[in-house]
């Protein structure tokens, strides 16, 4: 029996001369490899859906073990975000945070369109680093360990100022911040707690000062970092990437 199914390619590993493995993160099953013959080659017919970020309805027999695709049609391959490095660096850390923190084939139809929603996000030019910390907060609530952002962990105060504490795991009120924390206004605050509970094409049109965007990616880093037990090389070049955008800025 032949499965069909919608899907991104969020992993190719080549495989002897012109083949390759491809990870696909789809709707209906979850994550799946499938070998894709040929695939190397430019002029192969499954060159164009099998690259990195690529949306595409795939079909494969049914199987529990590595199925050959036999077709497949690309949906869309997001053009905007391959013309930019940067928003390339972005798309590949997201790729590989979904594929580390989900288990094959199991199906999460809401992460799935989280990831759709992020790199149709993404191909529009909406702020990559709203949609990272959206997904890094979607990735954290399925892992289980996500900070808490509804109040003081210690009382529920909701009291401005709030501050940050990855050692507490959320907010903490004046009265309880401790050695550590990060003081953030009240509009970061209220921004954090809504991205947590909103879908991300609520924050399309959201202006992240520089003093900001410096302050989330530190906090969310330091998150990431002890939490999710995450080493992602990916992680490691769009860093590398962000720091050189700036210097040529």
């Amino acid at each position: 029996m032949l499965q069909k199914v919608t899907g991104v390619v969020i992993r190719t590993v080549n495989y002897g001369e012109s083949n390759k493995v491809v990870t696909l993160f789809t709707e209906e099953l979850g994550k799946v490899a499938i070998m894709a013959r040929g695939a190397k080659k430019p002029g192969s017919r499954f060159h164009a859906s099998s690259q990195p970020f690529v949306e595409g309805i795939y079909i494969f027999p049914s199987s529990r073990g590595l199925a050959q695709l036999k077709s497949s049609d690309v949906v869309t391959s997001y053009p905007e975000i391959r013309k930019d490095v940067v928003r390339m660096s972005y798309a590949m850390y997201w790729l590989e945070l979904v594929d580390r923190s989900v288990e094959d084939r199991v199906q999460n139809r809401p992460l799935f369109r989280i990831l759709q929603d992020a790199l149709q996000a993404l191909n529009a030019g909406m702020d990559a680093d709203v949609i990272t910390h959206h997904i890094e907060l979607r990735i954290l609530h399925l892992l289980g360990v996500s900070p808490v952002l509804t109040g003081c962990v210690r009382c529920g105060d909701v009291t401005d100022p709030m501050y940050f504490s990855v050692a507490s795991g959320g907010f903490l009120c004046a009265r309880h911040q401790e050695e550590g924390t990060i003081r953030l206004s009240e509009r970061l605050a209220k921004l954090l707690y809504l991205m947590s509970k909103h879908n991300l094409s609520e924050f399309r049109n959201v202006p992240l000062s520089d003093e900001s965007r410096i302050l989330l990616r530190q906090l969310f880093d330091a998150y990431m970092e002890s939490y999710s037990g995450l080493r992602l090389k990916t992680k490691r070049v769009l860093d590398q990437m962000i720091r050189l955008h700036l210097n040529e800025d």
